[in-house]
């Protein structure tokens, strides 16, 4: 049901009911036949509404005609009535607009005053005039009430007033996609945080640069970093940055330090309106010119804007990447990984029932090359279901996916873990975590091992990652294998180095050793633990 058609019948209900209230306490029977006379005009009227699935104005103008020939008849012991007759006009304004109160209000007036007019003569149109001209200005104005709830949007769809932020989230996307494709930075939080930094260095001829934010509002987190050793020096806990963060105004002084080019510091809010987003620190070996800042706070709100829709932007491509992850996953729990389970059933009772050895033998192993192919499905389902977030960093996740690996595979899997206090960028983790389940996947399907080392390393914004097995190593690329060059693309994207080794020799067990190190000038900080 629409919320119109609530509206209506809630309308009409109300109405009758404290009409019928009234004519009962009053005891006139003739009142009292008029309302019943009505209340079953309105059960029809309706009725067939309901039946048709739409109010029409059809509808509307013959249930007022109606309803007026009954009171204009019975005048005036049925002025009682009148205000049921408000509810129509009000009716016809919501479901048809300015034309549907238009027309309703002329059939009302015909109804009330012409026919009875015509039917009775003149005498005692005075007394009839007087009460019910204020009626019929009051329906009016109760249809211009309509019209005005009609264009507040009031829902004649099922379902629209749920799917309205749908409608509106769809709005907003095809704009998004629009203004995009005409950004000349483009929406990358990385991109920003550097132009913004090199916007300080070009003001401040600075040393040393840092940009800090607000992640899903928890404390100040490190964004980017310029300078060697700047996320050593520059901290989002110092002092100066409180300052800056609680005041909302540019922050400058002279900080003790041994190092003589990052002694004069500066911190800039990162605003958006009346809101904040982060901060910038700048350290440098000179005070800044005088009457420098105020021009620099000018291209920080701008670039602060920027960084904020990045920002945005990026949070909303992180949760569309997972949903659709998520979703691949249960396409294939609830698709093919059930059909291949089912598969293994008829295999089981085809070999319990023949005869044949050779036939029994070539069940079983085809039943143990189904059970393999479920095993590894329900890995690629967990593989589509880890993923990094807010409170599971890089470490946690791969210790949940070793821990699968481990038990559901022959393989005994070595995690070692060497994490700094601060989180790689969400893109980053998210990247060296896919990297790390293609190489292992590769060493559990291909290399016949028995061990995995799985070592990781941070230290934002470097880090490496190792993936070492004691198999067979690499005997050369498949046709169909594009296991390497989807790492080296991951990798690409983070401004990382892939180096894929294979012991030399003719061993029978050589073993493979994937390195990934992200360097220093690509990688960003997220958040602190």
């Amino acid at each position: 049901m629409t919320q119109r058609e609530q509206v209506a019948i809630t309308s009409r209900v109300f109405c009758l009911a404290a009409i019928l209230g009234l004519t009962v306490v009053a005891r006139d029977s003739t009142t009292i036949r008029a309302v019943i006379a009505v209340t079953v005009v309105a059960a029809m009227s309706a009725y067939i509404a309901y039946a048709l699935s739409r109010t029409t104005l059809v509808i509307l103008t013959a249930e007022t005609l109606v309803v007026g020939l009954i009171m204009g008849l019975t005048f005036p012991d049925s002025v009682v009535l009148m205000p049921y007759l408000v509810v129509l006009p009000l009716l016809a304004g919501l479901f048809r607009g300015l034309a549907g109160v238009v027309i309703t209000m002329v059939a009302e007036v015909a109804a009330i005053v012409v026919f009875p007019l015509a039917s009775v003569g003149i005498d005692g149109w005075d007394d009839r005039a007087l009460a019910l001209a204020p009626w019929i200005l009051t329906n009016f104005g109760g249809g211009l009430l309509g019209v005005w709830a009609r264009n507040l949007g009031i829902s004649q769809s099922p379902g629209r007033d749920a799917d309205g932020h749908y409608e509106s989230a769809r709005q907003l996307l095809t704009q998004l996609r629009a203004v995009t494709r005409r950004l000349s930075a483009g929406l990358d939080s990385d991109g920003m945080a550097a132009q913004l930094m090199a916007t300080l260095h070009e003001h401040l001829e600075d040393s040393y640069a840092a940009v800090f934010a607000n992640m899903n509002g928890s404390v100040l987190v490190p964004l980017g970093y310029r300078g060697m050793g700047a996320q050593q020096m520059l901290l989002p806990g110092d002092p100066m940055v409180q300052r800056c963060w609680a005041e909302m105004e540019p922050v400058v002084g002279v900080v003790p330090s041994g190092n003589r080019a990052a002694r004069h510091r500066v911190v800039l809010p990162l605003r958006v309106g009346n809101r904040m987003i982060g901060v910038a620190v700048s350290s440098s070996a000179t005070a800044p010119p005088e009457g420098a800042i105020p021009l620099l706070m000018r291209e920080v709100d701008a670039h602060s804007l920027r960084l904020d829709t990045a920002l945005v932007f990026d949070e909303i491509r992180t949760m569309a990447t997972a949903d659709e992850r998520q979703r691949i996953a249960r396409e294939i729990h609830d698709g093919i990984a059930q059909e291949v389970a089912s598969l293994g059933y008829v295999v089981d009772h085809m070999a319990s029932t023949t005869r044949e050895p050779s036939v029994a033998q070539g069940l079983r192993d085809l039943r143990g090359e189904l059970s393999r192919v479920v095993a590894d499905l329900r890995l690629s389902i967990f593989d589509l279901r880890s993923d990094v977030s807010a409170t599971n960093g890089l470490g946690a996740a791969l210790s949940d996916y070793v821990r699968q690996v481990g038990a559901k595979s022959d393989l005994t899997v070595h995690l070692t873990l060497n994490e700094a206090s601060t989180r790689l960028s969400p893109v980053v983790e998210a990247e060296l975590l896919r990297i790390a389940q293609e190489a292992i996947t590769n060493a559990r399907k291909h290399a016949s091992a028995h061990n995995l080392w799985v070592d990781v390393w941070t230290d934002p914004p470097q880090a490496s990652l190792t993936v070492r097995d004691d198999g067979r190593g690499i005997n050369g690329r498949r046709d169909d294998s594009y296991g390497i060059s989807i790492m080296r693309e991951r990798a690409s994207r983070i401004d990382a180095t892939v180096d894929i080794t294979s012991g030399s020799g003719d061993e029978a067990t050589r073993g493979t050793v994937v390195t990934v190190k992200v360097a220093q000038n690509s990688t960003l900080t997220y958040e602190s633990r």
